[in-house]
């Protein structure tokens, strides 16, 4: 992930945002115009082919059982968001499509297992992949289309994303939810074939709409599950009053009130439009291994190991050294963390990850979430200190091991399982898949979907749809 590259935020007056064809917003909104299918290569495509079938996988799970999911249901139906003929993963397909984004795009996030792009610090696929897949089937659209529209939903969101880079958690905004409202318009607007005025009108509406506070932090709430659903849900009501005519707020990303002022304070324009559409910078994407904040994956990884070599030798307690980023989001020593209540609060607790990876293992999936309260597991969490080093990389962890015979040992990993440098093999995207799917659909259906999402380009979307 970069840091601040220009050691300044943009401009008040928005000049570090002007370039000579009209500024960044204009820059964005004609990429998403006249982006094309071709524009992408057989890498792009199979990327995207992975990442939906990891989305697909994780957001039908959360649907079946997440213990937020019937609440979340519950409210869309008193809102009577049930009258249309978008299709939710698991509830059927009578939903109004900016409800089927909500519910979907929510249910993605439930677990924290959803994919994440490390230098824009969110996950891409929660707005990105439900906003393209509610559209193209409202357009009834084929598989290219679709395809099209989620990469560049994804595009949209990483570049702003790593334009408003750590500043956005400073400030107390999640990366997640105000730059996917941008991505989730973009991914709309594309399918629906929107031109770059109008897009540049929904952009200005949705700066209105771009929101998702940390405070969730405090208790392990499931705000911020809903921010992707409320981001996308968002993105089909700004798109309707763009296409309808509504005029939309000049310059929403690079102007002296954009985003990129307003919601980091570590903000920089540098680089956020640099080879716009030749490279595909949401291809670094990567699908977690773990139902954990990615801050906490390095140290998972180290940890489990380390407990599989040093069996049956005692240990006193655990140093890990996080990044000055990483730290305040999982590292802190507030109650909830030391001796999580929530899941939320485990999922964000560097504490509980260190303590179920030295006792479980890394592959205990959902289930570490069933110790919450076990005594031995809180105990261990007390035995874990977490410091800053100013030297350790954003996603790195370095771990100290103190044995109780006098001896230590150090270790760490830059990049965690699932980056480009530590890929995710196929077999593995597969088996997450049938994993999280096993309590909603059968054996049969969860082949079929895997075949039609690793040949959508040759399909229509309902043939997706209809499965799911």
């Amino acid at each position: 992930m970069p840091s601040q590259e220009d050691g300044s935020n943009p401009a008040a007056d928005g000049s570090n945002g002007e370039h000579a064809d009209g500024g960044i917003t204009k820059e964005l909104c004609r990429f998403v115009a006249e982006a094309n299918y071709a524009m992408l290569n057989d890498t792009h495509v199979a990327k995207l082919k992975d990442l939906i079938i990891d989305h697909i996988g994780i957001s039908a799970g959360a649907a079946a059982v997440a213990e937020s999911s019937e609440a979340f249901l519950k409210a869309v139906l008193a809102l009577h968001g049930n009258s249309g003929q978008s299709t939710v993963y698991t509830k059927g397909k009578t939903f109004s499509p900016q409800y089927a984004g909500f519910l979907n795009a929510a249910f993605s996030h439930s677990f924290d297992f959803d994919d994440t792009h490390a230098a824009s610090i969110l996950h891409p696929g929660a707005t990105a992949i439900p906003a393209a897949l509610a559209q193209a089937e409202l357009s009834q659209s084929d598989g290219k289309a679709f395809l099209l529209g989620a990469a560049v939903g994804y595009e949209i969101t990483t570049r702003i994303g790593r334009a408003l880079n750590y500043g956005g958690y400073t400030r107390g905004f999640h990366n997640t939810a105000t730059a996917g409202v941008f991505g989730a318009v973009a991914a709309i607007a594309k399918i629906r074939g929107l031109d770059a005025h109008q897009i540049e009108n929904a952009f200005g509406l949705a700066l209105s709409k771009a929101a998702g506070s940390m405070q969730f932090l405090d208790n392990g709430s499931w705000n911020k599950r809903l921010h992707p659903g409320f981001a996308v849900h968002d993105a089909f009501v700004v798109v309707a009053l763009a296409e309808a005519g509504v005029l939309g707020a000049t310059r929403p990303i690079e102007g002296r009130y954009g985003v990129l002022h307003s919601y980091s304070t570590t903000s920089t324009a540098a680089r956020l439009t640099d080879r716009l559409g030749e490279e595909w910078i949401f291809s670094s994407t990567a699908m977690k291994p773990f139902p954990a904040c990615r801050m906490t994956h390095s140290a998972i990884e180290v940890v489990s190991r380390v407990a599989q070599e040093s069996q049956g030798k005692s240990i006193e307690g655990f140093t890990v050294e996080l990044s000055p980023g990483c730290f305040p989001i999982v590292g802190t020593v507030d109650p909830n963390k030391l001796q999580p209540k929530t899941v939320v609060d485990a999922q964000f607790s560097i504490y509980y990850q260190i303590a179920i990876a030295w006792l479980y293992g890394m592959d205990i999936g959902w289930k570490m979430y069933e110790k919450l309260g076990d005594a031995e597991v809180l105990s261990w969490c007390s035995k874990v200190k977490a410091v800053i080093n100013g030297e350790v990389r954003d996603l790195e962890a370095r771990v100290t091991f103190q044995f109780s015979d006098g001896t230590t040992r150090n270790e760490a990993i830059v990049y965690p399982l699932g980056e480009d440098e530590h890929p995710f093999s196929k077999d593995r995207v597969h088996g997450k898949f049938f994993g999280m799917t096993a309590p909603c659909y059968g054996e049969k259906t969860q082949k079929a979907i895997i075949d039609v999402i690793e040949n959508i380009d040759k399909h229509k979307v309902t043939d997706l749809l209809q499965l799911l």
